[in-house]
């Protein structure tokens, strides 16, 4: 058993107030939990309108069926049209 963490650093265009950053934040966050049973958490910075850092963590057998879940969580960032991915940092425990 290993578990994926990974850490995305993500960019929100546009995003000129704190509520709009949570509203788009929140169903970014619903979409990971739900559609793939992660466990997600905002990490930092929570000041910032445009900018986001979310802590992304899942239970997997081995390496590749995490690597395959890493695969689908680009694919739900890849939905979210607000959301630009900037930075991401992988690491399997």
């Amino acid at each position: 058993m290993r578990v994926l963490v990974l850490t995305l650093d993500l960019g929100i265009p546009g995003c000129r107030s704190l509520k709009a950053r949570r509203s788009v934040l929140e169903r970014l966050k619903a979409s990971l939990r739900r559609d793939l049973n992660l466990s997600v958490s905002e990490v930092a910075p929570r000041d910032l309108h445009d900018r986001a850092r979310l802590g992304v963590a899942a239970v997997v057998d081995n390496r590749a069926q995490g690597d395959a879940q890493y695969e689908r969580i680009h694919a739900v960032l890849a939905r979210e049209p607000r959301i630009l991915l900037i930075a991401e940092e992988k690491e399997y425990w």
